[in-house]
Order: structure tokens, then sequence, then C-alpha cells
């Protein structure tokens, strides 16, 4: 309230203590693997496949991460982030022997070397020419990468201006800034001696290696790398990892990075090659199967599915079909199924299921199979005459009957996501009646409106959720503890996983 020491109208703002929850996004996926290029230790937002290629370049014959992007989008995928996995060994290119100046003996005046690590930027070419205008001083540098070229004109290697200002046209300033392909350092900046301009020529990059049998799929949160490159992106929700299909290290690492989060979800892919039954050997971890990497700690999580069998896309290097794991095609169905009916739409079916980027599969799986892979939470992908191919499976590797279901734990990440970040303004609010009426009225509004999206099952709201603060939760010890109790109970809608229709003959009667 204001102070009053004069009369007057005063004019003042009363919060109306509605504080709406936004529902956070559940769409965005999130991959790991290994690319021709692009950074490493951060995750790069990708919104279509042209971005994709113009950071990491395209497919490449030796990884999946390429062809399970280009599914995700084909799929109906809206935006995901991308991490390149790589080895701590990895150099970058470089013009071995550095640029030399024109002076008489010549001395080290530019290095040059590729933005990022790998053996991608032994394809650089570096060419120095006469600028198109004062030539004795500045120069131009041409870089060229297949049909990408840089053009930087009107460089100079003066660090500052006459004036003592930052000199704009400086060459580590220019490129730095703005190359998609190479970084530079002033070798000559220092030495007052020196400083001239390099002379003409076309240098081609050397000495980038990587190695792909070694590359961290996984990282540390001080490294970065591998999943964690994720650690500090908030919105990611569908997890994959494509180049390590069948590594049960690996794929155990994406259950747990998902389920220490809270806000993300985990597809996995199985080996290459396995028969029905042999995929459940994988899924259960049983070496007798014949297969020795399968043993090993059965597969129980609640924020993870499996899929099986691969799939054939179409590959754009050959021209031919290509067989690649499931989990690129699957995340953009989740994606697609989210946008189109909410995350509580489970990412199966005939509809929401369809596969548009499978010529084929791996394996045909008949019914008496999938029935001995389906209760054991292997999700199988069907070819259907008239239907095509479909996802025909919608469950976790949780044995806790309670979270059987893929869409019923991703809505519930849903709804504790979107009710943390909507409720951050009750922290140190004064906890007596007046907030608990306000919190119950701002969590009814949102749960409301999940209900009569269709998530939540119940003819009418209180059959569908409640939400309980009051003082019966919160008594004066609970309060004095600096606590604010609130329950909040939902009844998610499961999916029509066996559609039994009864039949019986009709007798009639005069």
């Amino acid at each position: 309230m204001g102070e009053y020491l004069s009369p007057g109208v005063y004019v003042e703002e009363v919060p109306s203590g509605a504080k709406p929850i936004e529902g956070v996004g559940t769409s965005t996926g999130a991959f790991v693997g290994i690319t021709r290029k692009g950074p490493v230790g951060k995750a790069v937002l990708v919104t279509n496949w042209t971005q994709f290629v113009n950071t990491f370049g395209g497919f490449i014959a030796d990884g999946y991460l390429a062809y399970s992007v280009y599914q995700f989008f084909n799929e109906g995928g809206t935006r995901c982030y991308v991490a390149r996995a790589l080895d701590d060994t990895a150099t970058s290119a470089s013009v071995q022997d550095n640029l030399m100046d024109r002076a008489t003996p010549a001395v080290a005046t530019l290095s040059v070397e590729a933005v990022d690590q790998g053996d991608w930027g032994n394809d650089i070419t570096v060419e120095i020419s006469d600028a198109s205008k004062d030539p004795d001083k500045l120069f131009k540098l041409t870089v060229k990468y297949y049909n990408t070229v840089e053009v930087f004109d009107l460089l100079s290697m003066e660090e500052l201006t006459g004036a003592g200002n930052p000199n704009p046209d400086h060459v580590e300033t220019r490129i730095n800034e703005i190359s998609k392909l190479i970084k530079v350092e002033d070798l000559d900046s220092l030495t007052p001696a020196h400083g001239d301009r390099p002379a003409t020529g076309s240098f081609n990059l050397t000495g980038g290696l990587q190695n792909l049998q070694d590359a961290d799929f996984v990282g540390t949160e001080a490294n970065k790398k591998g999943l964690h490159a994720f650690d500090s992106v908030d919105n990611i929700n569908i997890v994959a990892i494509p180049d390590k299909p069948g590594d049960r290290e690996v794929i155990i690492s994406g259950f747990t990075y998902c389920q220490n989060r809270g806000d993300c979800f985990f597809v996995a892919d199985p080996p290459f090659g396995l028969k029905p039954q042999g995929v459940l050997a994988f899924k259960e971890g049983d070496a007798s199967y014949g297969i020795g990497e399968f043993a090993g700690n059965a597969f129980n999580s609640s924020f993870g599915a499996l899929y099986y069998p691969w799939i054939k896309v179409m590959d754009p290097l050959t021209g031919t079909n290509k067989l690649t794991p499931p989990s690129g095609a699957i995340a953009g169905t989740y994606s697609f199924t989210d946008v189109s009916r909410g995350v509580h739409k489970a990412p199966a079916g005939i509809t929401e299921g369809y596969l548009n980027s499978a010529m084929a599969i791996e394996t045909i799986v008949t019914k008496g199979e999938h029935d001995t892979l389906n209760p054991e939470g292997i999700n199988v992908i069907r070819s259907f005459p008239g239907a095509g191919i479909c996802v025909w499976g919608a469950r976790t590797l949780s044995a806790d009957s309670e979270w059987k279901y893929i869409n019923v734990r991703r809505l519930l990440l849903f709804i504790e996501e979107s009710i943390d970040g909507g409720t951050q303004w009750v922290v140190f609010e004064p906890n007596d009646p007046s907030l608990w009426g306000s919190v119950k009225r701002n969590l009814t509004a949102f749960l409301l409106r999940v209900w009569r999206d269709g998530a939540l099952f119940g003819l009418t709201p209180d059959e569908a959720f409640f939400v309980k603060v009051d003082a019966e939760n919160n008594p004066p010890e609970v309060r004095d503890a600096g606590q604010l109790i609130i329950e909040i109970g939902v009844a998610p809608v499961k999916p029509a996983e066996f559609v039994i229709i009864r039949i019986s003959q009709k007798t009639l009667t005069k």
C-alpha cells in the first residue's frame, strides 16, 4: 500500500493473484553422434536439414547421425539439438608452416587453422592475393571448401588504427568473427619490426585427424562432451545416440542421464542383424543367446524405450537402400505426435506411427513373434498390407506397471516440468491461506486445460485430478520448517493397446 499524506485520488495497481502456468514444450529432439565437422562440447540448435548440413556436414559412410537427423525432420520433427561426438586425440587441420610475409628473410606472419577438429579440414584451401586497393599494405584471403567459398578483402595486419582504436579490418577481427571454416592468428602483431602482410600464394590445410572408434558419446559434467553437451540446454525432450546401436553401456548412460534430468526421454537402438529372440536376449542381458556383449543387467527404466527392427531408407550417397537404426525416425514420430495430437497420445498406430522414411524393414516380425516381444517392453516396427510400415508398440522399458506406457511417462514429465516452472513465484511468499488459495487456483486452471486436451481420464475434472493445499497438509510444524506442501493427483489416459470386440449372435424372437 502507498503512503497517503495529502488529500487526493490515488490510483494503485493491485495484483490479481492469477499466475497462469504455461505448458512446456515436449517435441524437441537431442542427438549425439559422429559428424564430418562441427563444434565439440556444444549443443547446436538445428531447425531444418540445410542448417544441419551447413554446421555438421552431410551424410557420411561411417556414421548414422546424419541419416537419423534427416529422418527426424522427414517424420515431422520440428527442431532438435545436435552434439558432435569426437575423440580426445582429434586435431584440427592447419597450414603446417604458417603463412610467411614478404620480408627478406621471410618471417611467419599468419597462422591458419580449421575452425574445429577432424579430417574434414584437410579439404580446405586458403589463397592469399592482393587486395582490391592499397595492395602494398592490404591483402585478400579466399577460403575454399568444396562448393563453399569465403572471400575477405581489404584485410590488414594492423591491430589498431592511426587514432589508436581497434582496427575492424584487422585479419583476426574480420575472419575469426565471420568465417565458418577457419580461424587465424596474427603472429606479428607483437613484433614491431615486422607486421608485413603475407605473401601471395595458395595453401592446403593438412593434419586434421579424428578417430571415429574412440569418439566420446557420453562425456562428463566437466568436459561437456557427448550427452553432457546438453547440460546447459533446458528444453530437450527426446534423446538418441544412433551411432552406438546395441552398446549397453551407452544406452544405460542415456537412460540414467534422462532420469537424472527429469525432463527428457531416451530412444534406444538394438544391434544390427538380430532375430526376434536375439533382441529379447539383448534387452534382458542374456548371454546364453550366444553373443557375449549381451551379458549384463537387464534394461529397466521408465525413461527410455527400445525399438526393433532397423529400417531401410534411401541413401543419397549411393542411391540405394541403407539399413539404419530406427531412433531418428522414432524421435521424429514423437515430435510430430506431440505437435499434432499432444504428448498424451501414444506415438504409434497406423496414423501417427506411420513411418514416412522407411522403404522397408530389416526383419518381418510375425504376430506370434510380436506376442513374445511386446510384453517385455520391446516396441516392434511392423509392415501391414495397405497400411505400410508402422510403429506398433508404445511401452517403456520399466518393470513397474505404473510406468508401462511411453505417453504416460512423457505426460507426467510435461506436467511436472510445467508446474515446476510455473510455481517459482511462490518461493518466499507468506505461507498462509491466501497463498494456498492462489496456488490451488493456478494449478487447477492448468490441470483443467490438460484435462480438456484429452490427456486425463474422467468425465469431470474431479475424476481427472485433484489439488490439495490446505491446513491439513500444512500444519504449524511444516510451516515452521519453511515448507509448503502441495499434493497433486492426476489420472493419465492409457492407450487402447488391446482392442477387444466381442460379437455374438442375436436370437430373434417373435
